[in-house]
């Protein structure tokens, strides 16, 4: 089975070069990453897949994205309802990002069922429950349990990535379970939702992720 660490950000973005990260990958049990902004390739036996995450807000930018980068995991950042449903309704798109920013309403009972329609995945960025602190930390939490639960009800897909800038920030699948405990996932879930992705990407009638 794939297993998928979604949206890393090697250098020039991130601290560590893109063989460094594909090394440290296998290392941590992964055979795929998605690397926003590097085309794809094979490094150190792990695949690469070229991530883009649109952070724009305009559905100008996404179907733009989207024409000029056909061989990419196309992430739309999330913002309203509104937005969101367009997003979601937009062929080429494989996933939905950022949602922990986002109010409770900017993706319900409606939207969950238009992305399992879709098959559209949630991306959860794992970086988020590490980086943020005290009050920050409960909501971003709390925001990850009601997407569970939504999930769950609905069952659109989940991606899960490390967000990961350097090596430090990379984590094993072993750590990836641990933090996705911390908002209710059980084990198979989570080990799931790490082979996402590039199903997603190799069937390109299924939608993609939205940030």
């Amino acid at each position: 089975m794939t297993v998928t660490d979604a949206f890393i950000h090697p250098f020039p973005k991130g601290d560590s070069t893109l063989q460094r990260m594909a090394m440290t990958a296998r290392e941590c049990g992964f055979d795929t990453l998605i690397a926003v902004s590097h085309h794809p390739c094979e490094c150190h036996g792990v695949r690469i897949l070229q991530g883009v995450i649109v952070f724009d807000g305009t559905m100008k930018a996404v179907t733009n994205t989207i024409r000029q980068k056909k061989r990419a995991i196309i992430g739309v950042a999330a913002g309203d309802a509104t937005f969101n449903r367009s997003v979601l309704k937009t062929r080429g798109v494989h996933l939905i990002t950022n949602l922990h920013r986002t109010q409770r309403n900017a993706f319900d009972q409606v939207t969950a069922k238009l992305a399992a329609e879709k098959r559209i995945a949630v991306h959860l960025d794992i970086s988020q429950i590490i980086s943020c602190r005290g009050h920050s930390r409960q909501k971003v939490l709390a925001r990850y349990r009601e997407l569970l639960i939504l999930q769950r009800k609905f069952g659109f897909s989940f991606a899960i990535g490390s967000g990961a800038t350097s090596i430090l920030e990379q984590r094993t699948v072993r750590e990836m379970i641990l933090l996705t405990e911390l908002f209710g996932m059980t084990k198979e879930e989570t080990i799931t939702a790490l082979g996402t992705l590039p199903d997603l990407f190799e069937d390109t009638s299924r939608p993609r992720v939205v940030s």
